[in-house]
């Protein structure tokens, strides 16, 4: 039980980040398509500058660890 509230935990921290990150961003994205796997490509150009890049690089990583926590407490746990 304790490892779900982590694993949410997680998300939100990550769902944070991302939106802290997209809400100021300057640029743009694209994605282009073609006939053979070799045409496809994703490409993003632009910045994020203040504290809306700092709380989400930090949340992206808060998130990162917690998950890793997660998952460690999730396997020791299954193992007693």
């Amino acid at each position: 039980m304790r490892s779900r509230k982590l694993f949410l935990i997680s998300a939100l921290f990550f769902v944070i980040g991302l939106v802290s990150i997209w809400s100021r961003w300057n640029g743009s994205a694209g994605i282009n398509a073609g006939d053979a796997i070799d045409a496809w490509a994703v490409s993003f150009n632009g910045s994020v500058h203040g504290w809306p890049a700092m709380i989400g690089v930090l949340a992206i990583l808060a998130a990162l660890v917690i998950f890793l926590y997660g998952l460690v407490r999730l396997l020791l746990d299954a193992s007693s």
